[in-house]
């Protein structure tokens, strides 16, 4: 039915830790604060440019930018916002835990034949990227009743339509933090079934 599906376990959380580095090319400037992303981790994402990725480090939600290092691997951008929600600066080891790549979502019937009705609306979709369309229907996806759902959808196609690029009222973050509380409780009853 709708991209979330009740069977659907949705996308792997990776779990890692990783110290947080000053970029050898900015270390005087103090500007530029990275982490490097373990292969088997940065292996899960396209290695060609940079991806934008979402998680938590050290239990703050965080959406950032994984980029190709000059070694093969990938480095994850860590602004001041970041560092200061961890509670972590340079020299710091920090806890991750991040949603792995999502595949294109599949539009429920309702919220595809509303976009398609509307040229605007279907032309934007197709120009959005796969963050932005998965924050469309993530949005519509997380409405509890029937008819927060229909008003959410009405509106989806009225703000693309008029060049919205963004759902105005989305949390961006509640996806993510249910989907790795979700993988917390299913390691934590694994666990306790293996004792």
């Amino acid at each position: 039915m709708g991209y979330q599906d009740k069977n659907d376990a949705g996308p792997s959380v990776l779990r890692f830790e990783a110290r947080l580095f000053q970029h050898p090319q900015t270390a005087k400037a103090g500007s530029k604060v990275l982490l490097t992303v373990p292969k088997r981790v940065a292996g899960r994402f396209p290695s060609d440019g940079a991806t934008k990725v979402e998680g938590v480090m050290n239990g703050q939600p965080f959406r950032a930018v994984l980029e190709p290092d000059p070694s093969g691997g990938h480095w994850l951008h860590v602004n001041k916002a970041m560092r200061n929600g961890a509670g972590a600066d340079v020299g710091d080891t920090v806890q991750l835990a991040i949603l792995g790549p999502e595949p294109e979502p599949t539009l429920s019937e309702d919220f595809r034949i509303a976009l398609t009705a509307s040229h605007d609306a279907e032309t934007l979709w197709k120009d959005l990227t796969l963050l932005g369309r998965l924050d469309w229907v993530r949005w519509i996806e997380s409405a509890r009743k029937p008819e927060t759902r229909v008003r959410r959808i009405g509106r989806a196609v009225e703000q693309l339509s008029s060049g919205d690029r963004r759902a105005c009222c989305v949390n961006v973050y509640e996806f993510m933090l249910d989907r790795i509380r979700e993988d917390e409780q299913a390691r934590s009853l694994e666990a306790n079934t293996l004792k």
